[in-house]
């Protein structure tokens, strides 16, 4: 028994995200997509179908014929339901969602990256899920971060102890949804659960003034800054530095916003930094719906938003002083600095602001500049790193 993970048509409509990795290593709650089915299913998932410039870095498989498996589309979150139709699954059924299929079961498989995964199979019998959250856009991510830490904080700690918080004048509220994976001793910090848990993983720092207010999670070594402010709805991923304001923000790991400024209904990629008194405003001022770039029609798109910070593609950075407008989307790899506001599409790899939009940075310097950044937090950028990061640069996917 054997269980994978596919992307669906939903890939592209998470760019910039899914530039650079296949939906299941999206990170919301404590866990990447990958990560939290592993742990519903108590095994480790056994691979990951994603494109072809992505698989060799994400994908283990060789052959493209699979035995007695269970496929499950990645853009969709376990919850118990799910995860017990899916193991009640015999060969040869499925589950569907709104009439959509989105995990199946087959005795064998023979995969093709030119059809649809599952469009060409007749099944004996198909399934409804009733209730499931569905990561069909990169809005999904901070829109259903809440709940999906409320969940994952029910599931993950349940017959657990949490490890006491030590140190002085610290102030604990609603101190039984708080959970700590390990002793951490910090003075002068502000854990409020009152409107939904904090869990903070092993290692992390938690400096003078922190105030961090629930449901909110601080992942692996990770170091929040002195008179740091989090907000209900954040995430922050392992290896990271934080400070300043942030709300309703998921920030995958090893990515920084180590200074004041404030980031709300934001996504950000792994290995970004913002520099210092960098802020993105989250609302129009006239408080209406936001319109946001579509990579497929390469043009702005209306959406039912009202709330919406900025969406950022890995190893982008900014400037001090950057002043993002409301639902900025950045690209992989771009390099942001210079008067006035940026524009609100900044395409990969671009170099500068709103006077110079249509620099691209040499891909020499994009590498260069991650070997730096990969290399202070001891991790080697590697051959397959950078293959992708090759690929983007040469195939222009979002032009």
């Amino acid at each position: 028994m054997n269980f994978i993970l596919y992307d669906g048509i939903e890939w592209r409509n998470l760019f910039p995200l899914t530039f650079t990795r296949p939906v299941s290593e999206i990170r919301l709650g404590f866990f990447t997509i990958k990560e939290r089915w592993e742990k519903y299913i108590g095994k480790k998932i056994d691979d990951v179908i994603t494109q072809p410039f992505l698989s060799k870095k994400y994908s283990s498989y060789q052959k493209k014929i699979f035995k007695d498996v269970f496929f499950i589309n990645s853009s969709y979150l376990p919850n118990e339901e799910f995860v017990s139709l899916i193991l009640s699954l015999e060969r040869n059924e499925a589950i569907s969602f709104h009439g959509e299929i989105i995990a199946f079961r087959k005795k064998e498989f023979y995969f093709s990256y030119e059809k649809k995964i599952s469009n060409e199979i007749e099944y004996q019998k198909i399934y409804e899920v009733k209730k499931i959250i569905h990561i069909k856009n990169t809005w999904d991510i901070f829109i259903h971060n809440k709940i999906v830490l409320e969940n994952d904080f029910l599931f993950y700690t349940k017959n657990r102890k949490s490890y006491p918080l030590l140190g002085n004048n610290n102030i604990l509220l609603y101190k039984e949804r708080i959970f700590l994976e390990e002793k951490l001793e910090t003075h002068n910090v502000v854990l409020n659960a009152k409107y939904g848990p904090i869990y903070i993983d092993k290692g992390v720092t938690l400096m003078e003034g922190t105030i961090i207010r629930g449901p909110a999670c601080i992942g692996k070594r990770s170091t929040l800054n002195i008179g740091c402010k989090i907000y209900g709805g954040t995430t922050i991923g392992p290896f990271c530095k934080i400070n300043g304001e942030i709300e309703n923000t998921v920030i995958f790991s090893y990515s920084n916003k180590s200074h004041d400024g404030f980031l709300g209904n934001s996504v950000l990629g792994e290995w970004c930094n913002l520099g210092a008194g960098t802020n993105v405003s989250n609302l129009r001022n006239d408080y209406s719906k936001v319109t946001v770039w579509n990579y497929e029609i390469k043009d702005f798109v209306l959406t039912n938003i009202q709330f919406f910070g900025m969406i950022m593609g890995d190893h982008s950075k900014s400037a001090i002083n950057t002043q993002f407008n409301t639902a900025t989307i950045v690209g992989v790899g771009a390099s942001i600095f210079g008067f006035g506001f940026p524009p609100r599409h900044i395409p990969s790899f671009s170099l500068g602001g709103i006077q110079n939009n249509d620099r691209k940075i040499p891909f020499h310097r994009v590498c260069k500049t991650a070997h730096i950044v990969m290399n202070r937090r001891n991790i080697h950028f590697s051959v397959l790193e950078k293959n992708i990061l090759k690929y983007l640069y040469q195939e222009n996917l979002e032009f």
